[in-house]
């Protein structure tokens, strides 16, 4: 114990005289110490109240646009004007995002002095559900305001009865629909149906779910639909079938079941 507080009492001895040899050294040290700290404060100051660092308005840029970029008055529920270093873009974006759903991806870049620039993907429709009449909806389920023709999209049947009406930027609570988008996107990331066109979804019974494929009824079930998919693609690749004269294939077993149209006499 007394070597510790011999070893203390030295290191004190020492440090005082250090501060003796070096008081002219110590003493502007502490000052730069002080005129730094001030500084950081007025440089704060003078970031978030100058004038020349207002956003005045938000620039938005959407695919199709040809890169113009156009002016908002509306500040997506922002107070203004808006300073250039408070602005959040994680939180400005979450906001357009939820005072606009038909945005499916918004990404905030700011440049300086004042400028906020929103680039925005709407969301696209991949499919129509009939639900008393037909909607266009986008992988995620949300109802898209799409005035393009959408003929040539699936079209999701056999959905629970309980949705009545659903509004444009809002997503569909149904399982069902959500199946039946989870089977098409895993069509569509697949390179061996790249040619193939799926032109309806029935879930009437979710159990015995099938879809329409170049004119085939393919039963699918509602799980394991990688290795149904996989099934579905060997059983197409074979050089000895004739994809035109197949009326189905039932996936639900071990080996694709195959049925063919019948012959005409």
């Amino acid at each position: 114990m007394a070597r510790k507080r011999k070893s203390g009492s030295e290191a004190s001895r020492q440090a005082g005289y250090f501060i003796k040899r070096n008081k002219v050294a110590v003493v502007v040290f502490f000052i730069f110490v002080l005129v730094l700290a001030a500084t950081i404060l007025w440089f704060s100051d003078f970031l978030s109240g100058a004038q020349c660092f207002e956003v005045k308005k938000v620039e938005i840029v959407k695919p199709g646009t040809e890169g113009n970029l156009y002016m908002q008055k509306e500040y997506f529920n922002l107070e203004y004007p808006v300073n250039f270093f408070t602005v959040d873009t994680a939180a400005l974006a979450g906001k357009i995002k939820a005072a606009h759903p038909e945005f499916q991806i918004v990404i905030i870049t700011k440049f300086l002095p004042n400028r906020i620039v929103a680039r925005i993907k709407d969301r696209e429709a991949v499919a129509r559900i009939r639900v008393g009449k037909v909607l266009p909806v986008d992988f995620d389920g949300v109802i898209v305001s799409d005035t393009g023709s959408l003929d040539s999209l699936p079209l999701i049947t056999g959905l629970e009865s309980q949705l009545a009406d659903p509004k444009a930027g809002t997503r569909v609570k149904s399982r069902r629909v959500s199946t039946a988008l989870d089977i098409l996107r895993r069509i569509n990331a697949r390179k061996e149906f790249g040619k193939s066109a799926v032109t309806a979804i029935d879930m009437t019974y979710p159990d015995k779910a099938f879809f329409i494929m170049d004119g085939m009824t393919i039963v699918v079930g509602n799980n394991d639909f990688d290795r149904k998919l996989d099934s579905l693609a060997d059983a197409l690749s074979n050089p000895k079938v004739d994809r035109s004269k197949i009326d189905s294939i039932d996936l639900r077993f071990t080996d694709a079941a195959v049925t063919f149209k019948p012959e005409k006499k």
